[in-house]
């Protein structure tokens, strides 16, 4: 059972036949209070040492947070928005540099493999032109010796006609002239 302080304040003790309280009764009452007493002190002391690492811990949080304001910049300073904007506009000059580099590079590259396709288109035209020629070369004098061949067939046949023309004739004559085969 748990004493307060009314119970304290209004605690009577029985009397007894001389005049006092009873010796026991106030004994086993005291004895109580200081059982309960002791386990209040003994919590009192338990509490007042989570009170000191609370507060030391508390202590260490503000620390951390003064620390951590010092590192934050004061925004309302003019300097700091004067340093964002140049480092924005330094940002944005580097991206641009390196777009135009990157733009150059790809033009020269792309005028490097033009020219190359230009001289294998080149080169490519030629030997064509020049495997043109010499199957034309060929072909010309194939055609040449064929045309040539042609010719002399053709003189050979005339002359070959006018030979059988004239044997005819004269086979005609000879039979014409011979009346004694009938």
């Amino acid at each position: 059972m748990a004493i307060s302080v009314r119970d304290i304040q209004e605690k009577e003790f029985a009397t007894q036949t001389r005049g006092g309280y009873n010796i026991e009764e106030v004994d086993d009452f005291l004895d109580e209070i200081a059982s309960q007493l002791s386990a209040l002190v003994r919590e009192n002391v338990e509490l007042s040492k989570q009170v000191t690492a609370l507060e030391a811990e508390v202590e260490s949080n503000k620390q951390t947070m003064a620390d951590m304001e010092k590192k934050l910049p004061d925004y309302n300073e003019k300097g700091y928005f004067d340093n964002l904007q140049k480092s924005m506009r330094e940002a944005i000059i580097g991206a641009q540099r390196i777009a135009d580099e990157t733009r150059a590079e790809a033009e020269q590259e792309a005028a490097r493999i033009r020219t190359e396709a230009q001289t294998l288109a080149d080169e490519t035209l030629s030997n064509a032109q020049a495997e043109s020629d010499r199957i034309t070369g060929g072909m010309q004098a194939k055609l040449d010796a064929l045309t040539k061949q042609y010719e002399a067939l053709k003189a050979s046949a005339k002359s070959y006609k006018e030979d059988y023309a004239a044997l005819l004739e004269a086979q005609t004559d000879f039979l014409k002239n011979k009346t004694d085969l009938i």
